[in-house]
């Protein structure tokens, strides 16, 4: 299974509209990609936990957020807010009983979270090993007599709230029936037959009505074996549905006793699953997904915004457009180079590895005139370059000498052919010439002092050099003449900058920062004064609606004058027309409507 892959790059890295003093030029975003509307309805966060009702009601825990997506049989959606943080926050797997009260395990607070489904939340239990009480309960279930299911997994136990609410426990620490080792699945059937995840011990077990334990599975990768199962359902006729997780699969036992499973890193960070009335299996794998075992790979039902299929992105980063209208993206989760034709159609090139033509968290990518395509391999220290044949050749390996890489990030072109590189690990740019001679550009130095994590560059027809310092929360600019100078500050205000990761400027000077620790866009007019964008409702928190963004990672500027921004952590590009202003320098954007 694949691990978190969000920038490992900037793992370590920690309502504002329009601020400048023309109040006229607005810079209006839209939606770029994934292109169907409904993806952001449902929201940006990673879903932990999806419920499926009889009437075709969907609960969709959103953690991000902090919140619960409802979306009704009709296709409507509603967002039911989470508690303020004096009750608690949604951080694991939800249960709706039949009246619409819905259950959350707290997993942080150690207790369990009740929610009468119009965003008023209490208390239910407490920290503690007695009955009622609980440490890092992961899972809750709800039966039809309303029995309410929590897998007590800090406690290793399974306790059951009868409607009366009296507590029972099952379990203790251990690896024998009816024992338990970190169990975060639960649910029950009509019968009174409880089901568990027993995850540590890589194992489901089952709970007949006459209380005997029996269990199922042990750790491996073949079919009926299990690598930290997560979550765990049963359908009418009893079989059996388990989220195993670190296998990236889903696996169903029938009530013959038979496995079948879907492949390998078929559904990459599974964490929990549901069903509904049909069969249709709901799985939690970054975003929503909803199908049969027969259609995993092809879901016919897709909420959210994280994906590998073609056109979605996992941690999109690089951007880089030409001038035939081509935006090409390097989608780092997903290992792969995306481009969207100006028709809207999209392509993907690559996959996870290290031969030529794969990647491991490609980062940046830039175009020369001839079409040749050069993309930052930034863990394996190295250049590729996709000459207009398709054929892939490597420039550069990991290391400290010239010509070689250590994190390479932003990549840029200028006219007259020559590459930069903002080598980031090793705290230094990199250019190569026409004739394939690379050299190491002296830093700064004096009062400026070095680079520290330089993470993007970005070359104006001038010849001015633009460097995103991101250690230092500054921009740097070399002069065509060699002279340095640097702009900005750590801090929130115009001008200041929290981790600047991105870098792009326009045929007429205006200079585009991805300002990501703040959550907004930067832009400085040829004049030196600088327009804020984005920022979250408020602040410089992250936001999901248009024109706000949760760490931008980069940008980049077309010919036609489209802006594009890799919005990062939302999983999605945003874009906007710039139109020239004719009373003020700074940018005037008009809404882009992506058809």
């Amino acid at each position: 299974m694949r691990r978190n892959s969000v920038s490992i790059l900037f793992a370590f890295v920690f309502g504002l509209w329009a601020t400048s003093a023309c109040a006229a030029n607005q810079m209006v975003f839209s939606r770029f990609a994934p292109v169907n509307t409904s993806q952001f309805t449902y929201g940006a966060g990673t879903p932990k936990s999806t419920v499926v009702k009889s009437d075709g009601t969907v609960y969709i825990l959103n953690v991000t957020y902090n919140e619960i997506e409802k979306r009704d049989s009709a296709g409507n959606w509603t967002t039911i807010a989470g508690p303020d943080a004096t009750v608690g926050k949604l951080t694991n797997m939800i249960a709706v009983d039949d009246a619409g009260t819905i259950y959350s395990a707290d997993s942080a607070n150690s207790y369990i979270l009740v929610g009468d489904g119009a965003g008023g939340w209490t208390k239910l239990g407490s920290s503690g090993s007695g009955d009622g009480q609980f440490s890092q309960p992961c899972g809750v279930a709800v039966d039809s007599s309303g029995q309410l299911y929590v897998a007590d997994s800090g406690n290793n136990r399974i306790q059951v709230r009868n409607t009366s609410g009296a507590w029972t426990s099952y379990g203790s620490i251990g690896t024998g029936a009816g024992q338990f080792s970190f169990p975060m699945g639960v649910a029950a059937d009509a019968s009174g037959n409880i089901y568990v995840a027993d995850s540590s011990n890589n194992r489901i077990q089952v709970r007949d009505v006459s209380g005997t334990w029996t269990p199922y599975g042990a750790n491996g990768t073949g079919v009926g074996e299990f690598n930290w199962p997560t979550s765990i359902a049963v359908d009418g006729s009893g079989n059996i549905y388990v989220a195993d997780s670190y296998n990236g699969r889903i696996q169903v036992r029938s009530t013959s006793g038979v496995w079948t499973a879907t492949a390998i890193d078929s559904l990459t960070n599974l964490y929990s699953l549901a069903l509904d009335d049909s069969g249709t299996i709901y799985a939690d794998s970054e975003s929503v997904f909803a199908g049969t075992m027969a259609t995993v790979g092809v879901w016919p039902i897709f909420w959210g915004a994280r994906s590998s299929a073609v056109g979605y992105f996992g941690n999109p980063c690089g951007l880089a457009a030409d001038a035939a209208g081509n935006l090409y993206l390097a989608d780092q989760g997903n290992n792969r180079i995306q481009i969207r034709d100006p028709s809207g159609v999209w392509t993907s090139i690559g996959s996870e590895g290290s031969e030529l033509g794969q990647f491991s968290m490609p980062s940046g990518v830039a175009l020369d005139d001839q079409g040749n395509l050069y993309v930052t391999d930034s863990v394996l220290g190295r250049i590729q370059k996709r000459n207009t044949s398709g054929t892939w050749s490597s420039l550069g390996e990991t290391g400290s000498n010239v010509g070689q890489f250590i994190l390479p990030n932003g990549i840029a072109m200028d006219g007259s052919g020559k590459l930069y590189v903002a080598d980031m690990g090793n705290n230094r740019i990199q250019v190569r010439d026409t004739s394939g001679v690379w050299t190491v550009i002296d830093p700064p130095g004096g009062d400026l002092g070095g680079f520290s994590m330089p993470s993007s560059v970005a070359v104006a027809a001038t010849g001015l050099l633009y460097v995103t310092d991101m250690g230092n929360n500054r921009i740097l600019i070399r002069s065509a003449a060699g002279s340095w100078t640097a702009t900005g500050a750590e801090g929130a205000a115009a001008g200041q900058f929290q981790s600047p990761s991105g870098a792009a400027v326009d045929s007429s000077g205006r200079l585009y920062i991805a300002d990501m620790g703040n959550n907004r866009i930067q832009v400085r007019d040829t004049s030196g004064n600088w327009t804020v964008y984005g920022g979250g409702a408020t602040g410089s928190a992250a936001g999901r609606d248009d024109g706000q963004f949760n760490s931008p990672q980069d940008l980049a500027v077309s010919a036609a004058g489209m802006l594009y921004v890799s919005d990062t952590d939302n999983n999605r590009i945003e874009a906007a027309r710039i139109v020239a202003d004719t009373v003020t320098p700074a940018p005037f954007l008009i809404l882009l409507m992506d058809e």
